[in-house]
């Protein structure tokens, strides 16, 4: 038996974890497998990354690639998708405003935080190789990870879909040939409780099944005290969580050559939306702030005796429930000097929400998928080596919404079919060239119903994209890496889901274009004991798909004229003695809109040009109504509006330290993190702005000798 202890300060809650070995031989195992990533985590320049689709060492890539081994996932206690927040620079990773299992994710300031099924992602989520459509129930649970990558920049090249923001992809442990059981209990404050339990079957030297469970609950942080003809909906430790997720996956070698793998998972999320709550307390006098002081209270206006649920404090109907399943067959093998790689995948998507997002709102999401991916990869001896591909999706999405009582239905179609290559030459043995290109065609069939509209609205738009990647990567010596890329990637044309007047029903938004230019150090120092890693990017961003309100009313979606986003990345890691590892990042971000028109800068900021009253971030703005003045001052006041989620500094330092004793092994580590205030709403109202500002958060865990 094992058991381990975890205290993490700077959470929620305080946690103590059981895990048990009941099967005799696992100790052998785990001592084997753990001793292996101990290894690699203590020289970082040998930890194995696949951002260019073939195992290379992560000190040699010229790609902004952050990689967590799964020895480091657990020490650093990251459990799910959100916690590589303040562990990766200009990354901001948040839950969503609507269902608690959707993610707002923003790399370098490209991101997208609309869920809703009209709207793809600005950064792809790949769990094994199979892309996620939809950011809802994209917050994943880690059940049984071996490494996540994170990759920065445009991934206009190499991956499935194209996403212009970056990608995250997680790994999975595949099946492995022997008998393993490993369950851990987990229990802390606010009646937190969950159980883990990964299961590992070897039959015989050529088949193996390895299946993994979670579930885990734990009580919300929120009061909900509304008043008047609500009075009775009280509601103590609101915001509850509930998941429950499944993972099962069998491997056949059929020779040295070729193997295969069926994978199935399945998660049922019944964690209830995080209610909307006014800010506690505001130095801006313009700023409505909380009665108690208190933001985990959730009440009504100083005064407000609720009579409805357009009331702040008096919305009490919160509910969600998300379902999600999905299935693949990875197919692996060689051809002589060739490499093949097949991953058919199927999933599926069931959502259903009740939330208050400034007006009530509920949705009904189906979704289903399938991809097909196609790879060859050579592995000449010489110097030029290619990854080749096909890449098919098809995907279809249901979705019936009611926002501030306006019932609204869409549905999307979308067929997407992508052939690419990516190849590298070595000029000499220090100087590489690499060039990459990829030709998409996509089309997208779309349908809205809504009050607003006597009949449905039907539209078709069609896509054919060239994107490209160069880079040439030079080593200075075996442990000075330089390198510079220039890459393109685009976000497909959609629509609006919402309608609520003429200029804002279903509205159809053009193609989003980002040209990036890279330039980065990689080095490794005192054979590997300290990497120092430096990265500089320059983003020509054009035809920002955003969503914001028009000043006419209605919310809906925009392309934005022009932005420009220039950055710095710092990355360390380093053990100075045995057992210590002092891990570092810091960024620095600077986006800003460089072009925009008169509806645009409207949108933006508010504005209305019509009456002549301008919006709430351009108080500035004196000009007669309707005159030319007016128009370029609020084109001025929007230019220096900051782009949402792209705070300019981000920075962390934390520690861990191992070390053995006769009776077993301790570790304890913790953290440092600060972010600068950025805004989650593109008008830069002041109740979006987020303040990160410092967090600090501690380990400590002991493990008793086998």
């Amino acid at each position: 038996m094992r058991s381990r202890s975890k205290f993490n300060l700077g959470t929620a809650s305080a946690a103590i974890a059981f895990g048990m070995l009941p099967i005799t031989g696992f100790a052998q195992t785990v001592d084997a497998a753990e001793e292996g990533t101990e290894d690699s985590a203590r020289t970082l320049g040998q930890i194995t990354v696949t951002a260019q689709r073939r195992s290379e060492n992560l000190q040699d890539v010229p790609v902004s690639v952050t990689a967590l081994t799964a020895d480091q996932l657990d020490k650093r206690q990251i459990s799910d998708v959100n916690d590589l927040q303040a562990q990766i620079p200009n990354v901001v990773i948040s839950t969503g405003t609507g269902t608690s299992s959707s993610a707002r994710i923003f790399f370098r300031g490209v991101g997208e935080d609309e869920s809703r099924g009209a709207v793809d992602p600005a950064v792809g989520i790949y769990i094994d190789g199979v892309y996620l459509g939809r950011t809802v129930g994209s917050l994943l649970d880690l059940i049984d990870t071996e490494q996540i990558e994170v990759l920065r920049g445009p991934q206009g090249t190499l991956y499935g879909r194209n996403t212009n923001g970056g990608a995250i992809k997680v790994t999975s442990v595949a099946p492995q040939f022997d008998d393993t059981l490993d369950v851990d209990f987990t229990g802390g404050s606010d009646e937190r409780f969950s159980v883990r339990g990964v299961g590992n079957l070897g039959f015989g030297d050529h088949t193996a099944l390895r299946v993994g469970v979670l579930y885990k609950e734990r009580d919300g942080f929120f009061d909900l005290n509304p008043n008047g003809i609500f009075a009775d909906n009280v509601e103590e430790d609101f915001g509850d969580e509930q998941v429950l997720s499944f993972r099962g996956s069998l491997l056949h070698n059929f020779n040295s050559d070729w193997s295969a793998q069926f994978t199935i998972d399945y998660t049922d999320d019944d964690s209830e939306p995080t209610p909307s709550s006014i800010i506690a307390e505001s130095d801006d006098p313009s700023v409505v702030t909380d009665v108690d002081g208190d933001l985990f209270t959730v009440e009504p206006l100083a005064g407000v005796v609720c009579s409805s649920v357009f009331q702040d404090g008096c919305f009490t109907d919160y509910s969600a429930n998300v379902e999600s399943f999905g299935t693949s067959l990875k197919v692996d093998g060689n051809l002589g000097l060739f490499s093949v790689e097949s991953i058919s995948a199927f999933r599926s998507l069931n959502d259903d929400l009740s939330t208050l997002i400034s007006f009530p709102f509920s949705q009904e999401t189906e979704q289903d998928q399938f991809s097909q991916e196609l790879n060859l990869s050579s592995n000449f001896s010489g110097p030029f080596n290619f990854v080749s591909g096909l890449y098919y999706y098809d995907e279809s999405v249901e979705l019936d919404t009611n926002f501030a009582f306006i019932p609204a239905a869409i549905t999307v179609d979308t067929q997407s079919f992508a052939v690419f290559g990516q190849g590298t030459y070595d000029v000499t043995e220090a100087f590489t060239l690499t060039g990459g290109v990829r030709y998409t065609t996509e089309e997208r069939d779309f349908t809205g119903n809504s009050v607003g509209t006597p009949t449905p609205i039907v539209e078709s738009l069609d896509t054919d994209n060239v994107t490209f990647t160069v880079k040439a990567d030079y080593s200075v010596t075996e442990d000075v890496l330089v390198y510079a890329s220039f890459a393109t990637g685009f976000k497909t044309p959609g629509f609006s889901p919402d309608c609520f007047s003429a200029a804002a029903c279903f509205a159809s938004v053009e193609e989003e274009n980002l040209n990036a230019y890279e330039a980065g150090l990689r080095t490794s120092w005192f054979e590997n004991a300290l990497t120092l890693n430096a990265t500089y990017f320059f983003n020509d961003y054009e035809d920002l798909q955003i969503s914001g309100t028009l000043p006419t009313g209605g919310f809906t979606r925009i392309n934005a004229g022009e932005a420009r986003i220039q950055g710095i990345e710092l990355e360390s890691n380093w053990y100075p003695i045995d057992g210590l590892n002092i891990y570092a990042h810091a960024s620095w971000l600077d986006a800003e809109y460089r072009n925009l028109n008169a509806s645009q800068a409207g949108l933006l900021s508010g504005s209305n040009f019509t009456t002549g009253v301008a919006g709430p971030t351009c108080t500035n703005v004196t000009a007669a109504t309707g005159s030319p003045e007016f128009e370029a001052q609020t084109i001025e006041c929007a230019l220096d509006l900051d782009l949402k989620g792209a705070p300019e500094i981000k920075a962390s330092v934390g520690f861990l330290y191992e070390h053995q004793v006769q009776s077993g092994g301790f570790f304890f580590g913790g953290d440092l993190a600060y972010e600068d205030d950025s805004f989650s709403l593109v008008a830069n109202n002041p109740g979006s702005l987020s303040e990160p500002g410092v967090r600090l958060n501690a380990r400590a865990g002991y493990e008793p000798a086998h």
